[in-house]
């Protein structure tokens, strides 16, 4: 079984994320949303650090959210990373 992670309008600044990313790199989570919080290039770092860290992660979303090109890179650049070493994200939700 797998976990489905939704965090929606909840602030997320970088001490928050630090705390939740030991869970997400070792939880059992195949698809992961984020809507509405603030601190995007927080959040695209987060996802960088988690994607590299847990394979099961199949389908990344995020809603409303306004990235710099430089997080809409770290974000592909970290799933070009895992597609190369054969851990494909199937979705990506932007």
């Amino acid at each position: 079984k797998y976990l489905r992670v939704e965090i929606i309008y909840i602030e997320l600044p970088r001490a928050a994320l630090d705390t939740l990313r030991p869970a997400f790199e070792q939880s059992r989570i195949e698809n992961v949303y984020f809507d509405n919080c603030r601190h995007s290039g927080d959040v695209a770092g987060f996802v960088k650090k988690v994607l590299q860290a847990n394979h099961s992660i199949r389908k990344v979303g995020f809603g409303q959210f306004i990235f710099t090109q430089e997080d809409v890179d770290t974000i592909c650049g970290a799933i070009k990373s895992r597609n190369a070493r054969g851990h494909f994200i199937k979705r990506l939700a932007m």
